[in-house]
């Protein structure tokens, strides 16, 4: 067996960090999030954070099991939106008191447009998938992005998800998925890509 080939498990308590940190790495030069969040410090506490609020309970946090890269999922039917918490707002202060309360802006028109383009009908929603910058390129998207897809066929269920990265959304059309609007994360930000993937009959 290759020691090498990506295998895939799903996160359990305990992994929080553990996916925070891939995730915070993977996302370090992500050109909407250096927009919306500039200081890349935070990036590891804040997908800490939204694992531990959301994507953990769900059952569709993933992570390799060498720890070069995760991704988050929410099944249909369930809400993107944290609920209001201390860690968030915490987070949020460390944000304004770094940027100032300009950032406020940035953060606003990002939720906004995300959810303007957000489908209503039922989807596996992917939030964040990516591998750690040293791990890229050695095939951990593409089996990250397998372990939902497949289930997506199964289910004869759709999938939606936000990209940022050319190189990254190359990636997403090869398993399926398919642009259907670009626009900027907010005014003077970097494009967003709106991509749906329909389910493939076998």
């Amino acid at each position: 067996m290759d020691q090498h080939k990506p295998v895939i498990r799903t996160a359990t308590k305990g992994d929080e960090r553990l996916l925070g940190n891939i995730l915070g790495d993977a996302f370090y030069d992500d050109a909407a999030f250096n927009w919306v969040i500039p200081p890349q410090s935070l990036y590891p506490g804040f997908f800490t954070m939204i694992v531990r609020q959301l994507y953990l309970q769900h059952g569709h946090a993933y992570i390799e099991s060498q720890g070069r890269g995760a991704a988050l999922w929410l099944p249909p039917g369930v809400s993107a939106h944290l609920p209001a918490s201390l860690a968030q707002w915490w987070l949020v202060l460390r944000l304004v008191l770094k940027e100032g309360p300009d950032v406020l802006k940035r953060l606003q028109q990002a939720e906004q447009t995300m959810s303007r383009y957000h489908p209503s009908e039922p989807h596996y929603y992917l939030h964040a998938i990516g591998a750690r910058r040293q791990n890229q390129g050695q095939g951990i998207g593409s089996a990250l992005l397998k372990e939902v897809t497949r289930k997506c066929d199964e289910e004869c269920m759709p999938a939606y998800l936000e990209s940022s990265s050319e190189r990254n959304a190359e990636l997403y059309q090869r398993h399926g998925f398919e642009i259907f609007d670009e626009q900027p994360v907010g005014k003077g930000g970097p494009p967003l890509k709106f991509m749906w993937r329909s389910p493939i009959e076998k």
